[in-house]
């Protein structure tokens, strides 16, 4: 059924559907309204709004549902628990590199680790539900910032100096003179106190601070817009957080840029604070049983790859420059940072073994295996050369068929089947890091493990975030927002100034006693009588018994 609009009985005027007050005069049009809820009336000055009018078609229902403050409260707080829930356990982001999720959080978290990952909770920020409720909520905010700020702008924008009779006595702050003449000189006070004037005849209407009433829209843009760039960094090449592992010595191809820029890891240091260094932190380094870090950095090499743009071409490496990445000390091309996140020195690099005889006399020199390319065989005297049979990185077990199986590439946990070749004897042995098993019975020869070499590698973070200034730009206008919402009042005071008479009343969007405080400092000078708060006299009514 179409509304239609509701003529004023005093004026004449056509006001829209569900208006409460004239527009034109602020008679009160519906004369069943509660007249105890003047605060809800006066907020948008008496204007339709249309979620309070319209609950007919779908549309309206939908409407009604996102402009509703119990809906977006209850978004709000939905989103609270579920961002609460994702920290119970770290992000999957923050597990070891290369470790699977689920075996990790089971052997760290037990079942509940297991139930917390299979619940999706590891993702949380990231799954769909959570980003759909950051998308209700930015809907939430824009329908009501429409629903209620649309009326407001017209209303303010539309607002008559002359107001009906009935409207001033319903105003909270309200006084009746029994002369008009000082209208006049009391508008120049008032004007004085930084109120704008409007008048139209004998009716006067005084404002200040409209602003206030547009902090909470100021508000609600600035979540809007700090939401939508919380939702923009799902977006593929928005934003970007990706681990690079380099070692010492190694060139790598920077994620996510296509192959356009590689870096070398020139070095890695690591430094340690001195425990005999003569300073006030002496006793408790000692006391530290752990070793106490005090910096460790990457130096790099960056580079430019001048045929990215060519399918199939190798890399065209052009140097662009040298740089040492601190901890907080990132960096920076491009839109990227790259930041030194941690260190690892869990690879082996190289073994060094030495072979005896068994008498356990040492023959010739100690022979040295590279774990990223180990050699076919070794030379140790003119007779004797050790060849490697089977090699693996990460030993897991031994096949059936005799195979060394590795659990990974990676050089953690190294074993070698070696075979001594001492003229026209053969002798093979097992190999493990610090054990030794002999394959062939009696054999004269030993393999002796003597040392070990780490491999040193950086742990670098890639980051690019192409959303971080729409959340800064969202954020400083929301408290902006809050400030002008909190600490800016729109007062308004409305004279009417006809028939020998005088009467006045005041309308604040907060903090009445700071204005009526103002009035009574005005009226004062002009010799009046104080302005009458007629909630301050209910409040005492009520204390008085």
């Amino acid at each position: 059924m179409e509304l239609k609009e509701i003529k004023c009985s005093h004026c004449g005027h056509d006001n829209p559907p569900g208006t409460q007050l004239c527009q034109s005069c602020g008679k009160m049009i519906n004369e069943d309204y509660d007249k105890k809820k003047i605060k809800d009336l006066m907020r948008y000055d008496g204007s339709a709004v249309r979620s309070k009018v319209r609950s007919q078609s779908i549309f309206d229902k939908i409407w009604n549902f996102f402009t509703s403050i119990k809906v977006g409260v209850s978004i709000i707080a939905l989103i609270a628990i579920s961002a609460a829930v994702g920290t119970i356990l770290p992000q999957e982001y923050f597990i070891p590199i290369g470790a699977d999720p689920l075996q990790h959080y089971t052997e760290q978290y037990g079942t509940f680790g297991r139930l917390y990952y299979e619940l999706g909770f590891t993702q949380l920020y990231s799954s769909w539900w959570f980003v759909l409720l950051m998308g209700m909520l930015a809907l939430s905010l824009v329908a009501a910032s429409i629903d209620r700020g649309v009326p407001l702008y017209k209303s303010l924008k539309n607002q008559r100096v002359k107001k009906h009779a009935s409207f001033f006595k319903r105003q909270r702050l309200f006084t009746e003179y029994d002369s008009a003449d000082i209208a006049p000189e009391l508008a120049k006070s008032f004007e004085a106190k930084k109120y704008k004037l409007r008048t139209d005849g004998n009716h006067y209407l005084f404002e200040k601070g409209r602003l206030s009433r547009w902090g909470p829209y100021i508000n609600h843009t600035g979540l809007i817009i700090l939401l939508i760039g919380s939702m923009l960094r799902f977006f593929p090449g928005v934003y970007i957080d990706e681990i690079i592992y380099a070692q010492e010595g190694e060139t790598v191809s920077i994620p996510t840029t296509e192959g356009k820029y590689y870096m070398r890891n020139d070095g890695f240091t690591l430094d340690t604070y001195d425990e005999e260094s003569g300073t006030v932190f002496d006793q408790s380094l000692q006391n530290n049983q752990a070793m106490t870090i005090s910096n460790f950095q990457t130096d790099i090499t960056m580079f430019e790859n001048k045929t990215a743009d060519i399918v199939g071409s190798s890399p065209e490496l052009e140097e662009i420059e040298d740089y040492s990445i601190r901890v907080n000390h990132p960096y920076r091309f491009d839109d990227y940072e790259l930041y030194q996140s941690s260190y690892d020195n869990s690879q082996m690099k190289s073994m060094t073994f030495r072979l005896e005889d068994s008498e356990g006399n040492v023959l010739g020199e100690n022979f040295e295996v590279s774990l990223d390319d180990p050699a076919d065989s070794y030379e140790i005297t003119e007779d004797i050369t050790i060849n490697m049979k089977a090699y693996s990185p990460d030993f897991l077990e031994i096949d059936e068929n005799g195979t060394l199986i590795s659990a990974t590439p990676v050089p953690t946990n190294p074993a070698f089947v070696f075979e001594v070749a001492a003229g026209d004897k053969n002798e093979l042995s097992l190999l493990q890091i610090m054990n030794s098993t002999d394959i062939t019975p009696e054999n004269e020869y030993s393999i002796k493990f003597v040392e070990a070499e780490e491999h040193m590698a950086s742990v670098l973070t890639l980051k690019k975030d192409l959303a971080m200034p729409i959340i800064a730009t969202g954020f400083v206008i929301f408290l902006i927002g809050l400030f002008i919402g909190s600490y800016i009042n729109h007062r308004r005071i409305w004279i009417n100034a006809e028939d020998g008479t005088m009467n006045l009343a005041a309308h604040t969007n907060k903090n009445y006693f700071g204005m009526k405080k103002e009035m009574d400092a005005v009226l004062k000078s002009h010799n009046l009588h104080e302005v009458f708060d007629k909630q301050a006299k209910e409040e005492n009514d009520k204390l008085k018994g």
